[in-house]
């Protein structure tokens, strides 16, 4: 089997996170790609140790690992 597609397809994705991540932690605006909303980052959730950021409809959800 062949698995360098996925590969390269996983390795955009995470790359493409990472980035939103990076402009939201600094303050910069960011929209979701489905509802065009302005995606919001929340590091004091009710659960220890997670992050989120999601957009106003939840279409775009993105659980953080803060440990």
């Amino acid at each position: 089997m062949d698995f360098s597609a996925l590969t390269k397809k996983s390795s955009a994705s995470f790359n493409q996170h990472k980035n939103l991540l990076k402009k939201l932690a600094k303050g910069q605006t960011a929209k979701c790609e489905k509802c065009q909303g302005v995606l919001t980052l929340d590091l004091k959730t009710q659960q220890h140790g997670k992050g989120i950021a999601k957009c106003p409809q939840n279409c775009t959800e993105i659980i953080l690992d803060l440990i």
